[in-house]
Protein backbone atom coordinates (compact mmCIF):
# COMPACT_ATOMS: atom_id res chain seq x y z
CA UNK A 1 0.00 0.00 0.00
CA UNK A 2 1.26 3.26 -1.07
CA UNK A 3 1.27 5.81 2.00
CA UNK A 4 2.22 9.45 2.35
CA UNK A 5 5.10 9.83 5.13
CA UNK A 6 4.71 6.30 6.77
CA UNK A 7 6.09 3.14 5.59
CA UNK A 8 3.82 -0.51 5.79
CA UNK A 9 4.79 -3.65 5.16
CA UNK A 10 1.93 -6.14 3.65
CA UNK A 11 3.45 -9.29 5.13
CA UNK A 12 3.35 -7.52 8.47
CA UNK A 13 -0.54 -7.87 10.70
CA UNK A 14 -2.48 -4.85 11.13
CA UNK A 15 -1.84 -3.51 14.48
CA UNK A 16 -4.19 -4.33 17.43
CA UNK A 17 -4.55 -0.96 19.43
CA UNK A 18 -7.21 -0.76 22.95
CA UNK A 19 -10.60 0.75 21.74
CA UNK A 20 -11.65 3.78 23.21
CA UNK A 21 -13.84 2.52 26.43
CA UNK A 22 -16.47 3.84 28.02
CA UNK A 23 -14.22 3.47 31.66
CA UNK A 24 -11.59 5.69 29.90
CA UNK A 25 -14.23 8.36 29.03
CA UNK A 26 -15.11 8.42 32.32
CA UNK A 27 -11.30 8.59 34.06
CA UNK A 28 -10.92 11.57 31.91
CA UNK A 29 -13.73 13.68 32.48
CA UNK A 30 -12.64 15.95 35.33
CA UNK A 31 -9.55 16.43 33.81
CA UNK A 32 -11.10 17.11 30.34
CA UNK A 33 -13.65 19.40 31.65
CA UNK A 34 -11.23 21.25 33.62
CA UNK A 35 -9.08 21.24 30.03
CA UNK A 36 -11.89 22.63 28.34
CA UNK A 37 -12.83 25.22 31.07
CA UNK A 38 -9.09 26.54 30.67
CA UNK A 39 -9.76 26.87 27.20
CA UNK A 40 -13.01 28.52 27.00
CA UNK A 41 -11.06 31.20 29.84
CA UNK A 42 -8.53 32.02 27.50
CA UNK A 43 -10.90 32.74 24.31
CA UNK A 44 -13.09 34.80 26.88
CA UNK A 45 -9.97 36.74 27.69
CA UNK A 46 -8.84 37.00 24.53
CA UNK A 47 -12.09 38.16 23.71
CA UNK A 48 -12.73 40.75 26.10
CA UNK A 49 -9.04 41.96 25.29
CA UNK A 50 -8.87 42.17 21.85
CA UNK A 51 -12.41 43.72 20.92
CA UNK A 52 -11.72 46.90 22.33
CA UNK A 53 -8.08 47.05 21.47
CA UNK A 54 -9.12 46.51 17.46
CA UNK A 55 -11.88 49.11 18.25
CA UNK A 56 -9.04 51.46 19.51
CA UNK A 57 -6.98 51.10 16.68
CA UNK A 58 -9.68 50.72 13.84
CA UNK A 59 -12.54 52.00 14.64
CA UNK A 60 -16.22 50.95 15.43
CA UNK A 61 -16.77 50.85 12.12
CA UNK A 62 -13.48 49.10 10.72
CA UNK A 63 -14.03 46.13 13.28
CA UNK A 64 -17.11 45.45 12.24
CA UNK A 65 -15.27 44.29 8.73
CA UNK A 66 -13.57 41.44 11.04
CA UNK A 67 -16.50 39.63 12.24
CA UNK A 68 -18.79 40.54 9.25
CA UNK A 69 -15.77 38.78 7.05
CA UNK A 70 -15.58 35.47 9.50
CA UNK A 71 -19.51 34.94 8.81
CA UNK A 72 -18.49 35.08 5.22
CA UNK A 73 -16.31 32.80 5.40
CA UNK A 74 -18.54 30.66 7.75
CA UNK A 75 -20.98 29.83 5.34
CA UNK A 76 -18.04 27.24 3.55
CA UNK A 77 -18.68 25.24 6.22
CA UNK A 78 -21.41 24.02 5.48
CA UNK A 79 -19.49 21.69 3.07
CA UNK A 80 -16.65 20.69 5.44
CA UNK A 81 -18.57 20.24 8.82
CA UNK A 82 -21.16 17.53 7.75
CA UNK A 83 -18.35 15.64 6.55
CA UNK A 84 -16.50 15.96 9.45
CA UNK A 85 -19.86 15.27 11.60
CA UNK A 86 -20.31 11.82 9.64
CA UNK A 87 -16.37 10.71 9.45
CA UNK A 88 -16.60 11.72 13.51
CA UNK A 89 -19.25 9.34 13.99
CA UNK A 90 -18.27 6.37 11.89
CA UNK A 91 -14.61 6.58 13.15
CA UNK A 92 -15.58 6.70 17.03
CA UNK A 93 -18.39 3.82 16.31
CA UNK A 94 -14.85 1.73 14.06
CA UNK A 95 -12.32 2.08 16.20
CA UNK A 96 -14.60 1.29 19.77
CA UNK A 97 -15.20 -1.91 17.52
CA UNK A 98 -11.80 -2.39 16.49
CA UNK A 99 -12.35 -2.38 12.53
CA UNK A 100 -9.13 -0.63 11.81
CA UNK A 101 -8.78 -1.12 8.58
CA UNK A 102 -12.65 0.09 7.95
CA UNK A 103 -11.23 3.19 10.18
CA UNK A 104 -8.28 4.30 7.84
CA UNK A 105 -10.60 4.19 5.09
CA UNK A 106 -13.12 6.32 6.81
CA UNK A 107 -10.28 9.03 8.04
CA UNK A 108 -8.66 8.65 4.24
CA UNK A 109 -11.88 9.42 2.39
CA UNK A 110 -12.79 12.46 4.17
CA UNK A 111 -9.17 13.65 3.97
CA UNK A 112 -8.99 13.66 0.50
CA UNK A 113 -12.22 14.49 0.01
CA UNK A 114 -11.54 17.96 2.20
CA UNK A 115 -8.64 18.92 -0.13
CA UNK A 116 -10.59 18.37 -3.44
CA UNK A 117 -13.41 20.89 -1.94
CA UNK A 118 -10.63 23.06 -1.33
CA UNK A 119 -9.39 23.07 -4.83
CA UNK A 120 -12.75 23.59 -5.83
CA UNK A 121 -13.55 26.55 -3.57
CA UNK A 122 -10.14 28.28 -4.56
CA UNK A 123 -11.52 30.49 -7.47
CA UNK A 124 -15.18 30.86 -5.79
CA UNK A 125 -12.52 32.36 -2.91
CA UNK A 126 -10.57 34.31 -5.12
CA UNK A 127 -13.78 35.89 -6.83
CA UNK A 128 -15.47 36.80 -3.39
CA UNK A 129 -12.41 38.27 -2.23
CA UNK A 130 -11.69 40.53 -4.87
CA UNK A 131 -15.84 41.65 -5.39
CA UNK A 132 -16.49 41.86 -1.31
CA UNK A 133 -15.89 45.31 -1.05
CA UNK A 134 -18.43 45.96 -3.44
CA UNK A 135 -21.14 44.01 -2.11
CA UNK A 136 -20.85 44.84 1.37
CA UNK A 137 -21.32 48.02 2.88
CA UNK A 138 -17.50 48.68 4.12
CA UNK A 139 -16.00 52.16 5.48
CA UNK A 140 -14.40 54.17 2.50
CA UNK A 141 -10.34 53.76 2.00
CA UNK A 142 -10.98 50.01 3.66
CA UNK A 143 -11.29 48.37 0.35
CA UNK A 144 -8.35 47.05 -0.24
CA UNK A 145 -7.55 45.69 3.48
CA UNK A 146 -11.36 44.53 3.59
CA UNK A 147 -10.21 41.85 0.48
CA UNK A 148 -7.27 40.94 1.69
CA UNK A 149 -8.96 39.95 5.32
CA UNK A 150 -11.58 37.64 3.64
CA UNK A 151 -8.48 36.31 1.70
CA UNK A 152 -6.31 35.50 4.99
CA UNK A 153 -9.78 34.42 6.89
CA UNK A 154 -10.71 32.07 3.83
CA UNK A 155 -6.92 30.11 4.20
CA UNK A 156 -7.49 30.42 7.91
CA UNK A 157 -10.76 28.29 7.66
CA UNK A 158 -9.33 25.96 5.39
CA UNK A 159 -6.22 25.46 7.48
CA UNK A 160 -8.81 24.62 10.41
CA UNK A 161 -10.56 22.37 8.78
CA UNK A 162 -7.71 20.46 7.68
CA UNK A 163 -6.53 20.69 11.60
CA UNK A 164 -9.97 19.32 12.91
CA UNK A 165 -9.49 16.13 10.48
CA UNK A 166 -5.94 15.43 12.56
CA UNK A 167 -7.62 16.32 16.10
CA UNK A 168 -10.03 13.16 15.60
CA UNK A 169 -7.85 11.40 17.51
CA UNK A 170 -7.53 13.91 20.54
CA UNK A 171 -11.68 13.22 20.46
CA UNK A 172 -11.82 9.61 20.06
CA UNK A 173 -9.19 9.16 22.89
CA UNK A 174 -10.90 12.04 24.87
CA UNK A 175 -7.15 13.45 25.36
CA UNK A 176 -8.73 16.77 25.65
CA UNK A 177 -5.94 17.78 27.76
CA UNK A 178 -3.31 17.68 24.75
CA UNK A 179 -6.00 19.60 22.54
CA UNK A 180 -6.75 22.06 24.48
CA UNK A 181 -3.34 22.92 24.88
CA UNK A 182 -2.59 22.93 21.30
CA UNK A 183 -5.18 25.39 21.00
CA UNK A 184 -4.03 28.16 24.11
CA UNK A 185 -0.62 27.51 22.01
CA UNK A 186 -2.90 29.13 19.17
CA UNK A 187 -4.41 31.54 20.92
CA UNK A 188 -0.89 32.79 22.41
CA UNK A 189 0.65 33.07 18.73
CA UNK A 190 -2.21 35.51 17.92
CA UNK A 191 -2.03 37.42 20.32
CA UNK A 192 1.78 38.27 20.06
CA UNK A 193 1.63 38.54 16.55
CA UNK A 194 -1.09 41.26 16.64
CA UNK A 195 0.66 43.42 19.10
CA UNK A 196 3.67 42.97 17.14
CA UNK A 197 2.05 44.17 14.20
CA UNK A 198 -0.26 47.18 15.67
CA UNK A 199 2.71 48.24 17.81
CA UNK A 200 5.43 48.30 14.79
CA UNK A 201 3.62 49.64 12.14
CA UNK A 202 0.27 51.45 11.28
CA UNK A 203 -2.87 50.07 12.07
CA UNK A 204 -3.90 47.70 9.14
CA UNK A 205 -7.07 45.46 8.92
CA UNK A 206 -5.87 42.78 7.41
CA UNK A 207 -3.48 42.02 10.54
CA UNK A 208 -6.31 40.75 12.46
CA UNK A 209 -6.49 38.09 9.23
CA UNK A 210 -2.76 37.35 9.49
CA UNK A 211 -2.38 36.69 13.15
CA UNK A 212 -5.58 34.41 13.30
CA UNK A 213 -4.23 32.44 10.22
CA UNK A 214 -0.95 32.22 12.21
CA UNK A 215 -2.90 31.03 15.35
CA UNK A 216 -4.62 28.05 13.11
CA UNK A 217 -1.07 26.59 11.50
CA UNK A 218 0.38 26.62 15.20
CA UNK A 219 -2.78 23.98 16.21
CA UNK A 220 -2.46 22.20 12.70
CA UNK A 221 1.20 21.41 13.75
CA UNK A 222 0.16 20.18 17.32
CA UNK A 223 -2.91 18.24 16.06
CA UNK A 224 -0.38 16.50 13.39
CA UNK A 225 1.76 15.79 16.60
CA UNK A 226 -0.85 13.92 18.69
CA UNK A 227 -2.55 12.34 15.52
CA UNK A 228 0.86 10.55 14.58
CA UNK A 229 1.11 9.61 18.58
CA UNK A 230 -2.51 8.78 19.99
CA UNK A 231 -3.42 6.63 16.21
CA UNK A 232 -0.11 5.33 14.40
CA UNK A 233 -2.12 2.76 12.86
CA UNK A 234 -4.33 5.54 11.15
CA UNK A 235 -2.20 6.86 7.74
CA UNK A 236 -2.43 9.17 5.15
CA UNK A 237 -2.47 7.03 1.85
CA UNK A 238 -4.46 7.54 -1.12
CA UNK A 239 -5.12 4.20 -1.75
CA UNK A 240 -7.33 3.86 1.19
CA UNK A 241 -9.29 6.47 -0.20
CA UNK A 242 -12.77 4.56 -0.33
CA UNK A 243 -16.03 5.57 -2.73
CA UNK A 244 -17.96 3.49 -0.68
CA UNK A 245 -17.01 5.04 2.48
CA UNK A 246 -17.65 8.11 0.86
CA UNK A 247 -21.25 7.35 -0.29
CA UNK A 248 -21.81 5.94 3.56
CA UNK A 249 -20.24 9.76 4.89
CA UNK A 250 -22.27 11.96 2.37
CA UNK A 251 -25.42 10.07 2.73
CA UNK A 252 -25.45 10.85 6.45
CA UNK A 253 -23.45 13.79 5.32
CA UNK A 254 -26.09 15.02 3.02
CA UNK A 255 -28.78 15.80 5.49
CA UNK A 256 -26.16 17.37 7.64
CA UNK A 257 -25.01 19.65 4.95
CA UNK A 258 -28.77 20.86 4.91
CA UNK A 259 -28.63 20.91 8.41
CA UNK A 260 -25.61 23.47 8.05
CA UNK A 261 -27.20 25.54 6.11
CA UNK A 262 -29.64 26.12 8.48
CA UNK A 263 -27.53 26.59 11.48
CA UNK A 264 -25.59 29.73 8.95
CA UNK A 265 -28.76 31.17 8.39
CA UNK A 266 -30.29 30.69 11.85
CA UNK A 267 -26.94 32.06 13.61
CA UNK A 268 -24.78 34.04 10.96
CA UNK A 269 -26.85 35.77 8.68
CA UNK A 270 -28.22 38.39 11.70
CA UNK A 271 -25.05 40.53 10.55
CA UNK A 272 -25.44 40.82 7.06
CA UNK A 273 -29.27 42.04 7.56
CA UNK A 274 -27.55 44.46 9.85
CA UNK A 275 -24.81 45.49 7.68
CA UNK A 276 -27.24 45.63 4.87
CA UNK A 277 -30.40 47.64 6.57
CA UNK A 278 -28.23 49.86 9.11
CA UNK A 279 -24.76 50.37 7.89
CA UNK A 280 -20.93 49.70 9.10
CA UNK A 281 -20.97 51.46 12.16
CA UNK A 282 -24.52 49.22 13.40
CA UNK A 283 -22.49 46.44 12.47
CA UNK A 284 -19.41 46.98 14.04
CA UNK A 285 -21.69 47.62 17.22
CA UNK A 286 -23.84 44.62 16.69
CA UNK A 287 -20.96 42.20 15.71
CA UNK A 288 -18.58 43.46 19.35
CA UNK A 289 -22.01 41.65 21.12
CA UNK A 290 -22.59 38.76 19.09
CA UNK A 291 -19.51 37.95 20.34
CA UNK A 292 -20.44 36.57 23.44
CA UNK A 293 -22.66 34.12 21.36
CA UNK A 294 -19.13 32.59 20.17
CA UNK A 295 -18.13 32.33 23.55
CA UNK A 296 -21.99 30.30 24.16
CA UNK A 297 -21.13 28.51 21.21
CA UNK A 298 -17.15 27.26 22.89
CA UNK A 299 -18.37 26.55 25.77
CA UNK A 300 -20.82 23.67 24.59
CA UNK A 301 -18.55 22.56 22.14
CA UNK A 302 -16.01 22.48 24.97
CA UNK A 303 -18.79 20.45 26.63
CA UNK A 304 -20.16 18.69 23.76
CA UNK A 305 -16.56 16.97 23.14
CA UNK A 306 -16.25 15.55 26.83
CA UNK A 307 -20.34 14.01 26.32
CA UNK A 308 -20.19 13.20 23.07
CA UNK A 309 -17.67 10.21 22.82
CA UNK A 310 -19.45 8.67 25.44
CA UNK A 311 -23.16 8.77 23.78
CA UNK A 312 -21.54 7.26 20.70
CA UNK A 313 -20.07 4.63 22.86
CA UNK A 314 -23.07 3.98 24.49
CA UNK A 315 -25.27 4.04 21.66
CA UNK A 316 -22.18 1.41 20.29
CA UNK A 317 -23.07 -0.69 23.10
CA UNK A 318 -27.04 -0.41 22.70
CA UNK A 319 -26.97 0.80 26.07
CA UNK A 320 -30.28 2.73 25.34
CA UNK A 321 -31.57 3.32 28.80
CA UNK A 322 -28.43 4.35 30.04
CA UNK A 323 -28.27 6.99 26.96
CA UNK A 324 -31.29 8.25 27.85
CA UNK A 325 -30.42 9.24 31.33
CA UNK A 326 -27.01 10.86 29.71
CA UNK A 327 -28.80 13.27 27.41
CA UNK A 328 -31.38 14.29 30.26
CA UNK A 329 -28.53 14.71 32.99
CA UNK A 330 -26.09 16.84 30.35
CA UNK A 331 -29.23 18.95 28.77
CA UNK A 332 -29.82 19.79 32.47
CA UNK A 333 -26.71 20.22 33.95
CA UNK A 334 -25.69 22.04 30.22
CA UNK A 335 -28.89 24.67 30.71
CA UNK A 336 -27.98 25.24 34.04
CA UNK A 337 -24.32 25.82 33.74
CA UNK A 338 -25.16 28.33 30.42
CA UNK A 339 -27.70 30.13 32.61
CA UNK A 340 -24.83 31.90 35.06
CA UNK A 341 -22.87 33.57 32.60
CA UNK A 342 -25.76 34.40 30.26
CA UNK A 343 -27.63 35.51 33.25
CA UNK A 344 -24.49 37.74 34.45
CA UNK A 345 -24.41 39.58 31.40
CA UNK A 346 -28.18 40.46 31.05
CA UNK A 347 -28.21 41.50 34.29
CA UNK A 348 -25.20 43.34 34.82
CA UNK A 349 -25.51 44.45 31.15
CA UNK A 350 -25.19 48.50 31.19
CA UNK A 351 -22.15 48.68 34.13
CA UNK A 352 -20.22 45.94 31.96
CA UNK A 353 -20.53 47.45 28.66
CA UNK A 354 -19.83 50.96 30.54
CA UNK A 355 -16.55 49.24 31.89
CA UNK A 356 -15.57 47.05 29.07
CA UNK A 357 -16.40 49.88 25.92
CA UNK A 358 -16.54 52.78 27.38
CA UNK A 359 -19.51 54.85 29.09
CA UNK A 360 -20.79 55.69 25.23
CA UNK A 361 -21.70 51.91 24.62
CA UNK A 362 -23.91 51.16 27.25
CA UNK A 363 -26.88 52.11 24.82
CA UNK A 364 -26.11 48.50 23.79
CA UNK A 365 -27.37 46.95 26.36
CA UNK A 366 -30.81 46.03 25.33
CA UNK A 367 -29.57 44.91 22.18
CA UNK A 368 -26.85 42.53 23.88
CA UNK A 369 -29.94 41.23 26.23
CA UNK A 370 -32.16 40.43 23.31
CA UNK A 371 -28.95 38.48 21.52
CA UNK A 372 -28.39 36.29 25.05
CA UNK A 373 -30.96 35.54 27.01
CA UNK A 374 -32.72 32.81 25.02
CA UNK A 375 -29.25 31.37 24.41
CA UNK A 376 -28.99 28.81 27.65
CA UNK A 377 -32.48 27.58 26.15
CA UNK A 378 -31.09 26.86 22.97
CA UNK A 379 -27.67 25.50 23.31
CA UNK A 380 -28.59 23.28 26.09
CA UNK A 381 -30.14 20.87 23.61
CA UNK A 382 -26.85 19.92 21.92
CA UNK A 383 -26.35 16.74 23.48
CA UNK A 384 -29.49 15.66 21.81
CA UNK A 385 -27.99 16.35 18.09
CA UNK A 386 -25.55 14.13 19.07
CA UNK A 387 -28.14 11.73 19.88
CA UNK A 388 -29.55 12.00 15.97
CA UNK A 389 -26.08 11.51 14.85
CA UNK A 390 -25.80 8.30 17.04
CA UNK A 391 -28.65 7.17 15.41
CA UNK A 392 -28.32 8.22 11.98
CA UNK A 393 -31.36 10.15 11.84
CA UNK A 394 -30.50 13.18 10.59
CA UNK A 395 -32.84 14.11 7.40
CA UNK A 396 -35.86 15.74 9.43
CA UNK A 397 -33.76 17.92 12.00
CA UNK A 398 -31.54 18.82 8.88
CA UNK A 399 -34.84 20.07 7.00
CA UNK A 400 -36.32 21.56 10.24
CA UNK A 401 -33.43 23.64 10.82
CA UNK A 402 -33.20 25.00 6.96
CA UNK A 403 -36.51 25.93 7.23
CA UNK A 404 -35.87 27.73 10.41
CA UNK A 405 -33.03 29.35 8.76
CA UNK A 406 -35.16 30.60 6.18
CA UNK A 407 -37.55 31.81 8.62
CA UNK A 408 -35.11 33.33 10.29
CA UNK A 409 -34.16 35.22 7.13
CA UNK A 410 -37.97 36.52 6.18
CA UNK A 411 -38.39 37.62 9.71
CA UNK A 412 -35.53 39.59 10.33
CA UNK A 413 -35.60 41.19 6.96
CA UNK A 414 -39.45 42.56 8.26
CA UNK A 415 -38.23 43.36 11.08
CA UNK A 416 -35.55 45.75 10.07
CA UNK A 417 -37.78 46.62 6.93
CA UNK A 418 -40.57 47.67 9.29
CA UNK A 419 -37.83 49.30 12.11
CA UNK A 420 -39.40 49.49 14.56
CA UNK A 421 -36.66 48.31 17.48
CA UNK A 422 -34.03 48.95 14.66
CA UNK A 423 -31.35 46.35 14.85
CA UNK A 424 -32.72 44.81 18.14
CA UNK A 425 -35.85 43.39 16.09
CA UNK A 426 -33.10 41.40 14.11
CA UNK A 427 -31.56 40.18 17.39
CA UNK A 428 -35.48 38.98 18.46
CA UNK A 429 -36.02 37.54 14.99
CA UNK A 430 -33.27 35.11 15.21
CA UNK A 431 -34.12 34.53 19.27
CA UNK A 432 -37.77 33.75 18.40
CA UNK A 433 -37.02 31.15 15.06
CA UNK A 434 -33.87 29.53 16.75
CA UNK A 435 -36.36 28.93 20.14
CA UNK A 436 -38.85 27.82 17.69
CA UNK A 437 -36.69 24.49 16.30
CA UNK A 438 -34.61 23.86 19.99
CA UNK A 439 -37.71 24.65 22.31
CA UNK A 440 -40.08 22.61 20.82
CA UNK A 441 -38.86 20.58 17.97
CA UNK A 442 -35.69 19.19 19.18
CA UNK A 443 -36.89 17.36 22.01
CA UNK A 444 -40.00 15.84 20.59
CA UNK A 445 -37.84 14.67 17.68
CA UNK A 446 -35.47 12.51 20.01
CA UNK A 447 -37.79 11.30 22.10
CA UNK A 448 -39.50 9.96 18.65
CA UNK A 449 -36.21 8.23 17.84
CA UNK A 450 -35.99 6.89 20.84
CA UNK A 451 -39.11 5.33 21.32
CA UNK A 452 -40.13 7.49 24.60
CA UNK A 453 -42.90 9.84 25.29
CA UNK A 454 -43.37 12.77 23.27
CA UNK A 455 -42.78 14.90 26.96
CA UNK A 456 -39.76 12.76 27.87
CA UNK A 457 -36.74 15.72 27.29
CA UNK A 458 -38.95 18.73 28.08
CA UNK A 459 -38.52 18.44 31.75
CA UNK A 460 -34.40 18.94 31.40
CA UNK A 461 -34.94 22.48 29.11
CA UNK A 462 -36.63 24.26 32.44
CA UNK A 463 -33.23 24.67 34.36
CA UNK A 464 -31.96 26.90 31.50
CA UNK A 465 -35.10 28.99 31.87
CA UNK A 466 -35.49 29.15 35.49
CA UNK A 467 -31.41 29.92 35.60
CA UNK A 468 -31.23 32.74 33.13
CA UNK A 469 -34.67 34.44 34.53
CA UNK A 470 -33.30 33.91 38.23
CA UNK A 471 -29.57 35.21 37.74
CA UNK A 472 -30.69 38.24 35.39
CA UNK A 473 -33.36 39.15 37.54
CA UNK A 474 -30.90 39.16 41.17
CA UNK A 475 -27.97 40.68 38.99
CA UNK A 476 -30.43 43.53 37.74
CA UNK A 477 -31.85 44.17 41.41
CA UNK A 478 -28.10 43.91 42.81
CA UNK A 479 -26.93 47.12 39.97
CA UNK A 480 -29.99 48.98 42.13
CA UNK A 481 -28.55 49.02 45.36
CA UNK A 482 -24.57 49.04 44.51
CA UNK A 483 -23.67 50.09 40.69
CA UNK A 484 -20.45 48.73 39.82
CA UNK A 485 -18.24 51.44 38.65
CA UNK A 486 -15.46 50.16 38.93
CA UNK A 487 -14.19 46.01 37.53
CA UNK A 488 -13.38 45.03 41.05
CA UNK A 489 -16.81 45.64 41.97
CA UNK A 490 -18.39 44.19 39.09
CA UNK A 491 -16.32 41.02 39.70
CA UNK A 492 -16.90 40.59 43.10
CA UNK A 493 -20.58 40.93 42.67
CA UNK A 494 -20.81 38.41 39.85
CA UNK A 495 -18.46 35.88 42.24
CA UNK A 496 -21.60 36.36 44.94
CA UNK A 497 -24.35 36.07 42.70
CA UNK A 498 -22.71 32.99 41.57
CA UNK A 499 -22.23 31.87 44.97
CA UNK A 500 -25.87 32.19 45.68
CA UNK A 501 -26.63 30.37 42.31
CA UNK A 502 -24.57 27.94 42.68
CA UNK A 503 -26.21 27.05 46.56
CA UNK A 504 -29.49 26.58 45.14
CA UNK A 505 -29.18 24.61 42.19
CA UNK A 506 -27.05 22.34 44.29
CA UNK A 507 -29.53 22.04 46.85
CA UNK A 508 -32.98 22.48 44.85
CA UNK A 509 -32.16 22.14 41.06
CA UNK A 510 -30.45 19.02 41.16
CA UNK A 511 -31.71 15.73 42.48
CA UNK A 512 -29.89 12.95 44.31
CA UNK A 513 -29.17 10.95 41.11
CA UNK A 514 -27.90 14.05 39.28
CA UNK A 515 -25.65 15.23 42.70
CA UNK A 516 -23.89 11.46 42.51
CA UNK A 517 -23.60 11.26 39.32
CA UNK A 518 -21.12 14.79 40.16
CA UNK A 519 -19.47 13.59 42.97
CA UNK A 520 -18.22 10.14 41.36
CA UNK A 521 -16.45 11.76 39.04
CA UNK A 522 -14.50 14.21 41.29
CA UNK A 523 -10.79 12.60 41.12
CA UNK A 524 -10.74 13.45 44.85
CA UNK A 525 -13.71 11.83 46.01
CA UNK A 526 -12.51 9.57 48.22
CA UNK A 527 -10.67 12.23 50.56
CA UNK A 528 -13.84 13.83 50.58
CA UNK A 529 -15.29 11.53 52.59
CA UNK A 530 -12.90 11.02 54.70
CA UNK A 531 -13.54 14.21 55.48
CA UNK A 532 -17.00 13.86 55.49
CA UNK A 533 -17.58 16.42 53.31
CA UNK A 534 -19.23 14.35 50.87
CA UNK A 535 -21.76 11.50 52.00
CA UNK A 536 -20.64 7.83 51.97
CA UNK A 537 -24.00 6.65 50.50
Amino acid sequence: METLGFAEKNNEPEPVMLAPSLTTARKRFVINVIANATYIGAQAALTFWMTPYLIGYLGLAAYGVIPLTQNIVAYTSVLTTALNTAVTRFLTIQLEQRQISAANRTFNTAFFTILGLFLFLTPVVAAVAWAFPSIFKIPPGLEKDASWLFLLMAVLFFVSVVGGIFSVSTFVYSEFLKYNLVNIAGLLARVCLLIILFSLFSPRLWYAGAAALTAALVALLGYLLLWRKLTPELKVSRTAFDRTQLKEQLGMGGWVTVNMVGVMLLSRVDLIIVNAFYGAASTGGYASLVQFTLLMEYLVTAAGNVIRPVILIKYAQQDIPGLRKLCNQAVKMLGFALALPIGLLCGFSKPFLSLWLGPSYQYLSTLLIAILIHQALNYSVRPMLYVHTAYNKVRWPGIITLLCGIGSIVLGISFATWDIWGVIGVAIAVGITWTVKNGIYMPLYTAHIMKLKWWAFLPSLLPSIFGVLFVGAISYGVTLVIYPAKWLILVGLFFLVSMVYAILVWTVGLNHEDRRMIIDMLPFKNQLKKLHLISSE
